[in-house]
């Protein structure tokens, strides 16, 4: 028997104290928008500020909607992200274009994306994809608060592929456990539930769900 640990991602970041006090919570990856039209867009500016306070085993994730090879590009050089993650419509060949590891968000409850099977099959046509994100199906890319039917993504944490599940989509206090409890994911994902405004983190609440997720991992173990 080993102790369980969900992996752990907080999105939207747009200030260096936010992201120093979550990484020495233990939070394993960083996510920073630069998506002109979200409300936790970052500069490059900004973000070179954050960047220089990641230190190693700590994972910088960038966060991109439908944008041009250029605008990646430019992140690429001036961030070196570990990871880019791509939310909107990108083909699997746009996303392996940049030779870097890469996440793709699928939107659940988006037509085509309804059911177990859907989802299975979007995970096999972006099998190149280090991870796949599975986030709620809303009027903006990321970052609603609105949750889904999580019990649909079962059998993919059950699979061959659950490492590469990373769970999100209103992920909350109040639902962490249960999502854990039934999903076992390997990894969580959220932004949201822990800021104060859009991009501004709460200190409060982002120990909070991480107490509640270490307690509940403490109570979960799995057969090796």
């Amino acid at each position: 028997m080993i102790n369980k640990r969900t992996r752990l991602k907080i999105c939207g970041f747009t200030r260096v104290e936010d992201v120093v006090f979550a990484i020495n919570l233990g939070v394993d990856a960083i996510g920073l928008v630069f998506y002109e039209n979200s409300k936790r867009f970052i500069s490059i500016e900004q973000a070179i500020n954050i960047r220089k306070e990641i230190p190693p085993f700590v994972d910088v994730v960038a966060l991109f909607v439908n944008a041009t090879k250029s605008e990646i590009n430019l992140v690429q050089d001036k961030i070196s992200p570990d990871f880019l993650q791509f939310h909107g419509n990108e083909s699997e060949d746009f996303c392996s274009m940049f030779k870097q590891k890469f996440l793709k968000v699928f939107r659940v409850g988006a037509p085509g994306l309804e059911n177990s099977n859907d989802l299975e099959r979007a995970c096999k046509s972006y099998s190149s994809a280090s991870g796949w994100l599975f986030d709620s199906y809303t009027d903006v890319y990321g970052g609603s608060g609105i949750s889904f039917d999580h019990k649909v993504l079962h059998s993919l944490c059950r699979s061959s592929i659950k490492n590469r599940v990373i769970v999100s989509g209103g992920v909350n206090e109040t639902n962490v456990e249960d999502i854990i409890r039934y999903l076992d994911p390997f990894a969580l994902d959220f932004s949201s539930c822990v800021e104060v405004s859009p991009g501004i983190k709460s200190l409060e609440k982002m120990s909070r769900i991480l107490n509640i997720i270490e307690k509940t991992n403490n109570c979960v173990s799995i057969n090796t």
